[in-house]
């Protein structure tokens, strides 16, 4: 062997490194030979390799364990296992990839590869070898100084390195190709290299050419193997060759195998006949993925088929499809298509399950393939779906069948159904999977019958039988259902807990349908905490998913997004959101959802259409037991009744949460401060401080003078950091009747949706008497003082009506603003023109606009006003300009440049919040961003390195994953996981 300093030296200098050259250039030579005290992760790809879960087990090397199931989001499942990877090996590790030109465009394994490049830390190193360049872009680590490319030229003996090796200049001949160069020094000619190869083997004895031959007809193989298919001298010769380095060599991921060099492989012809021992042999040592290739080249379909079970349950389902791909659909029996479409099933992707499963009915319906197409449709089409093709399966006592029909009851609210149909299930189940199923539904109708001693029980008994059978969805299944009954007892931090067991889980699989519902659940419990910003990213990622899918469950995001919304003051949002999550919900006539939508809209109404909200409230209760909407009643009747019912309702459920609202919302009507107190300790103890804002606020109304000014003012403080534009209003507007300062006379809103607020008060509807005069005042307000002729003004108000009755109209709209808004308050006509005096009418878009201006040019002299001035400005924007009118011309440019602002002062705000360490301020900044435009790159490289420097790892990699998602869709190249700076020392997450 000739040492290469120079290029060894090229090795290690960047994060990657590629080596692409043709084959017999010396790239698996140099690597081997080139000294590196780093620990080394060594892995030469085959074909089996294509597939994420056999690339992922051959990285992890017993180093840590990666579950075989899968979803259908592959590239979150890629990052997810890079991630885990990356954690097992140390932080300086080599990871060498040879032969990755097996590996293709559009390949699974590819996907976990590029996760790697961009994840590894700065100071480890990957290296990735073979004849063509990786099938991913490369373009931003080329740019960005992270990458280091050998090639053929740079591989070529040089001609003093071939004379070194030949023992004499043939140089010219060979154009220094590394492996010519090995075979003349080892033939002494130059003939065609098929003809050195030929003689190369020639030269070898009978029973090493013979074996080779057998070999030849293998990936890999062992010295066992080959003793099996009569190589008695396979344990000498094998080691002896590879030794030499003459046409084998050691896979150095799999200790004990062998493969045979490109060059072998492509001269060497391989022996038949040697594929129905082989089989044998794989089979009896549990290799049964390459036990189907050799079945498969004997083209013995029913052996193929006999081992897909065994696959499926040591490969997962990447292997079975690859399986079954080799059987010819005319050689398919029901029990392939079956084992197809589980595959896909695992993988989430239920069209192609449901199809497969379909194919698979033609002999019958038996009971697995019904509760298999009516989990599908559960998740897809609906409960009502699901029941069907339980009803229509013949064989109504199979304990799975029975499971799946009582989740669908449960869903569609009929808990007696659902109660009878799982303990039918637990009594004839007689597998681990089959009872932790049973056990999983029992728990949910416990929870909705507010029986919290039996649902703990159960989900203990389905955790462990879930375990036992290794079910991993089971597992996800019941930790994100337990998450969501702690977010329902109001312990958060314990719903919090279960999901940080869960989603690694999904992430790991690849199960998208489940990881939404993890995220969802986990919004519920940051929603609880007061934690909007994260709440709402979490139940946007989730709706994502759902909507992607088709699958009734987006309703329940949606539902919590209006509530974000909603505290954020920003109410089109919210209403959209909730009117959506009721249309949803009650297509597929989901009652826990119905219920919810009702409610939200009810709290959403309570202020500005009292009527509409009793008329939700009244719908909610209708349909099933609700403590908000008994809450949402009593507030809006002043009822201590209703109130006194919630309150025995949650304590019954063990609805904490519930509970504390109904006591803060007695201590209001009866103006009792006692009541408050109680209710203020147990939001403390639930660890929700938009409560604690809510009852504080009421305390402060209820103390008056100085001290609750103090107090409300500091509610305010809270609710602002918290993003809680409403509670903040609302504690302010406490803090300013303790001053005895009322607001302006009239105010009006218009981010987040237009209002009109006289004394601190919405003006309802109905005061308008004419949308018209609405729409009159927005455009005034649009121009921001600009005066308008009445011919452009009716124009834009009737633009398909003749001038005459426009001028009439005009006239009429005009006096009924006037009316509304009262004389002398801001509309002035000048001749023929009509504006809005912006300094006699206080309007918010001119504060916020006036506020942001002003802290951004402090910020740009690191003035100490900027803060205040900043944090101000993202306090008042509720959410954008009359987003009500997303169509209208007239409001476009004034709410664009309202948004692009807005973008400015969260993006400098989240910049000094992670300069003062203080992370999580600045990730809920960098959630508002993204919130609003999804593809900021800088807002989600800032996301995921204050999560990181926060310590929150695992979220920091999925949000960082969410980032190359987003990148790819706008075909952008995407960063690598971004450095953490603490002071002036930067290290890697």
């Amino acid at each position: 062997m000739i040492r290469r300093p120079r290029l060894e030296g090229l090795l290690c200098t960047t994060r990657l490194t590629t080596l692409v050259a043709p084959a017999g250039y010396g790239k698996t030579t140099l690597l081997t030979q080139a000294h590196t005290d780093r620990p080394v992760v060594w892995h030469t790809c085959q074909e089996g390799h294509r597939l994420l879960q056999p690339m992922a087990l051959a990285l992890a090397a017993n180093r840590t364990s990666v579950p075989a199931v899968s979803g259908e989001d592959e590239a979150g499942r890629a990052h997810a296992i890079a991630g885990l990877l990356i954690d097992a090996w140390p932080p300086d590790v080599l990871v060498v990839l040879d032969d990755i030109q097996v590996l293709r465009q559009g390949d699974s394994a590819v996907a976990l590869l590029e996760a790697l490049c961009l994840q590894l830390p700065a100071s480890a190193r990957l290296v990735l070898s073979g004849r063509v360049l990786p099938p991913f872009s490369l373009r931003r680590l080329k740019v960005d100084g992270e990458l280091t490319e050998i090639t053929a030229s740079q591989l070529a003996f040089s001609a003093e390195e071939t004379t070194v090796v030949a023992g004499h200049d043939v140089h010219e001949v060979t154009g220094g190709w590394p492996i010519a160069v090995r075979l003349v020094a080892e033939t002494g000619t130059v003939e065609e290299l098929a003809d050195l190869v030929d003689e190369v083997v020639g030269r070898e004895p009978e029973q090493t050419r013979s074996l080779l031959r057998t070999a030849a007809a293998f990936d890999r193989f062992t010295t066992d193997l080959l003793v099996e298919l009569g190589h008695s001298g396979a344990p000498t010769i094998l080691p002896d060759l590879a030794r030499r380095g003459l046409f084998v060599e050691h896979v150095r991921a799999e200790p004990g195998w062998f493969t045979l060099v490109p060059l072998a492989r492509e001269y060497v012809e391989p022996a038949v006949g040697v594929h129905r021992t082989a089989a044998r042999w794989f089979t009896s040592r549990g290799e049964y993925v390459r036990a189907v290739d050799s079945l498969a080249a004997l083209e013995d379909w029913p052996g193929v088929t006999a081992l897909l079970g065994d696959v499926l349950r040591t490969g997962g389902a990447d292997a079975v499809l690859a399986a079954t791909g080799l059987v010819p659909e005319d050689q398919r029996t029901a029990e392939v298509w079956q084992l197809e479409g589980v595959a896909h099933q695992l993988r989430g992707e239920w069209r192609q399950a449901a199809d497969r499963f379909t194919k698979a009915t033609e002999d019958g319906l038996t009971a697995e393939l019904a509760w298999r197409m009516a989990w599908i449709q559960h998740l897809r089409g609906g409960p009502e779906d699901a029941l069907k093709i339980c009803d229509d399966c013949a064989d109504s006592s199979d304990p799975m069948l029975l499971s799946t029909a009582a989740s669908a009851h449960w869903a569609l609210g009929d808990l007696e159904a659902a109660q009878a149909k799982a303990n039918q299930a637990l009594e004839t189940a007689t597998t681990d999977c089959a009872i932790g199923t049973a056990h999983t539904v029992l728990a949910m109708v416990a929870a909705a019958q507010g029986k919290r001693d039996e649902l703990t029980e159960h989900y203990d008994i389905a955790l462990d039988h879930a375990q036992k059978a290794g079910d991993v969805l089971g597992v996800i299944r019941i930790r994100s259902n337990r998450a969501s009954h702690h977010v329902e007892a109001g312990e958060h931090r314990a719903a919090l807990r279960e999901i940080e067991e869960m989603l690694p889980l999904a992430d790991v699989t690849g199960f998208a349908t489940y990881r939404a519902i993890g995220l969802h659940n986990r919004g519920e419990a940051l929603l609880g905490l007061g934690r909007l910003d994260e709440a709402a990213a979490d139940f946007l990622a989730a709706q994502k998913v759902f909507d992607q899918a088709g699958s009734w469950l987006a309703a329940a995001p949606l539902v919590y997004l209006g509530e974000v919304h909603r505290k954020r003051g920003d109410r089109a949002l919210a209403g959209y959101a909730l009117h959506e999550a009721l249309r949803l919900a009650s297509a597929k006539n989901t009652v826990p959802h119905m219920i919810l939508a009702h409610v939200g809209l009810a709290e959403l109404f309570s202020d500005d259409d009292p009527e509409l909200a009793r008329e939700h409230a009244r719908k909610a209760l209708e349909l099933g037991e609700s403590v908000a909407a008994l809450l949402v009643l009593g507030w809006l009747d002043h009822d201590k009744a209703r109130c006194q019912e919630a309150a025995e309702i949650a304590t019954r459920r063990g609805d904490r949460a519930g509970f504390a609202r109904a006591l803060r919302l007695r201590g209001v009507l009866e103006r009792d401060p006692v009541l408050l107190d109680q209710a203020l300790t147990l939001w403390r103890e639930i660890g929700n401080p938009l409560g604690e804002v809510r009852v504080r606020t009421a305390q402060a109304m209820l103390i008056g003078g100085a001290a609750g000014e103090q107090l409300a003012s500091e509610a305010r403080r809270e609710a602002a950091d918290l993003g809680a534009r409403v509670l903040a209003e609302a504690a302010a507007s406490v803090a300013e009747r303790c001053r005895k300062e009322s607001r302006p006379e009239l105010f009006i809103q218009t981010l987040g949706g237009f209002r009109v607020l006289r004394d601190g008060e919405p003006l309802p509807p109905a005061a308008w008497q004419s949308r018209k005069a609405r729409d009159l005042v927005k455009i005034l307000i649009a121009r921001r003082g600009r005066p308008i002729t009445r011919e452009a003004l009716g124009n834009l108000l009737w633009p398909d009506e003749e001038p005459e009755k426009v001028a009439n109209r005009l006239a009429v709209a005009l006096s009924t603003a006037r009316s509304v808004l009262r004389a002398g308050t801001g509309i002035v006509a000048e001749g023929d023109a009509i504006r809005l005096d912006p300094d006699v009418l206080p309007v918010d878009v001119v504060s916020f606009l006036a506020d942001a201006r002003a802290g951004l040019a402090a910020a740009q002299r690191n003035s100490s006003e900027a803060q205040p001035l900043l944090a101000a400005a993202e306090s008042a924007y509720h959410g954008d300009f009359l987003e009500e009118d997303p169509y209208e011309d007239w409001a476009g440019r004034l709410r664009e440049e309202a948004r692009l602002i807005y973008l400015q002062v969260v993006a400098v705000l989240a910049a000094r919040a992670e300069s003062g360490g203080e992370y999580a301020l600045a990730s809920r900044y960098c959630l508002r961003v993204l919130e609003r435009d999804p593809y900021d790159e800088p807002a989600h490289l800032m996301l995921v390195r204050v999560l990181a420097a926060g310590g929150s790892h695992g979220e920091a990699r999925r949000c960082y994953q969410t980032y190359v998602t987003r990148m790819r869709e706008i075909e952008v190249d995407p960063r690598p996981f971004p450095g953490i700076f603490i002071g002036s020392t930067p290290r890697r997450a």
